[in-house]
């Protein structure tokens, strides 16, 4: 048996991904000018995004993998979504 489990490299993982989209927002602030609701949009689109890795990951550790499936569907989309729409508000604001 190895020194870590399946939990203790999720939350590694879920710490350093919280860590780099932390940071790429900060670096994407100081490219464009962020107005509040786009911030409100990164966020939430940056929290949901590390909540889809959680969910799913953990899901498929206990051995529900029709859970972790439509967590991916149904946490994981909305995702793409707000990022686009935030990626659009950000081109259209750097016109």
């Amino acid at each position: 048996m190895g020194i870590f489990t399946g939990i203790e490299v999720l939350f590694f993982f879920l710490g350093a991904m919280s860590t780099l989209l932390g940071l790429g927002l900060y670096k994407l602030n100081q490219k464009y000018t962020f107005v509040w609701y786009t911030w409100v949009l990164a966020c939430t689109g940056a929290f949901l995004a590390v909540f889809t890795v959680a969910w799913s990951v953990s899901s498929f550790l206990e051995g529900e993998v029709q859970a972790g499936n439509m967590g991916i569907l149904f946490f994981g989309a909305p995702v793409l979504v707000i990022f686009g729409v935030t990626q659009r508000i950000l081109r259209k604001s750097a016109q």
